[in-house]
């Protein structure tokens, strides 16, 4: 849950910094995070089960892809914490609704109160008057977090879900490297990034390690619970990069922030399955 708090305020940064473009940023994680895998499955074949499936693979691989390249471009129109929020509230949107259609999960008041709350939630961040968030950028998250929660809950019915990531990553990797050549030639100066610690190596470190390898952990817990469960134990994700925006990006903290805040947070503790339930 750090890893995941801190690629929200690691891509913020870098973003609205200029320390890098959102697409050669996006580029530059998953071709590290998959090169990563790539070592990993050189060194421990076995770690690595299961082949290629093309449905299942090119499905979640596109669910990615559009999470990849939606929150960094999201991040140049919405704070770290505001857009952390939106995020996480559609998370726990996508992955209840799929549980309710997909796994016959029973709706129950206090989940769709919760459901209602995030929303709410949304709406005060939205239409809030907060200086650091556009309408586009809460579309943007809003795309981000509902990419995620199905590309969650997709993988959920793999195999193997270190196979699931290796192969997921292995397209959206192959879609990277296909780019490259369009934006430097098409859009030149459209790929940018400074080679610096603070660039090229935040990012390379996103990329590596609190993308490729927490991924990998992430599917092996998500496969032990249930789709509306795999959204509440994220609870502690908002909540830390919002406190990280706002003591390392220097954020502020608004009075619609912190109401959007309270009811997203408020709608994802309630939203929750009953821990005796299975």
């Amino acid at each position: 849950m750090l890893a995941f708090a801190g690629n929200s305020v690691i891509t913020r940064y870098l973003v609205v910094g200029g320390l890098a473009s959102p697409v050669l940023l996006t580029i530059v994680r998953f071709i590290s995070g998959l090169a990563t895998l790539l070592l990993l499955r050189a060194w421990f074949p076995s770690a690595f089960p299961g082949t290629f499936r093309a449905r299942r693979d090119m499905v979640g691989g596109i669910f990615l892809g559009a999470y990849a390249f939606s929150i960094s471009l999201g991040y140049q129109f919405i704070s770290a914490a505001a857009g952390t929020l939106v995020f996480y509230a559609f998370v726990i949107l996508t992955m209840a609704l799929f549980g309710y259609l997909r796994d016959r999960e029973s709706p129950t008041l206090r989940s769709g109160a919760g459901q209602v709350l995030a929303l709410a939630g949304v709406g005060f961040i939205t239409f809030g008057g907060i200086r650091e968030v556009a309408l586009v950028g809460v579309v943007l998250m809003a795309l981000t977090g509902s990419s995620w929660g199905l590309y969650s809950v997709h993988g959920r019915s793999a195999g193997d879900a270190r196979s699931y990531t290796f192969h997921t990553f292995l397209v959206v990797g192959a879609f990277c490297v296909s780019l490259i050549p369009v934006f430097e030639f098409g859009a030149p100066g459209g790929l940018s990034i400074q080679t610096t610690p603070n660039g090229l190596g935040l990012a390379l470190f996103m990329g590596m390690v609190s993308t490729a390898l927490s991924y990998v952990l992430w599917h092996l817990t998500l496969r032990r619970i249930k789709a509306s469960q795999g959204g509440i134990v994220q609870l502690i994700v908002p909540v830390l990069a919002s406190g990280m925006g706002i003591v390392l990006l220097g954020e502020h903290l608004t009075l619609a922030l912190a109401l959007g805040g309270a009811c997203v947070l408020t709608g994802i503790f309630l939203n929750r399955v009953n821990p005796g339930s299975g």
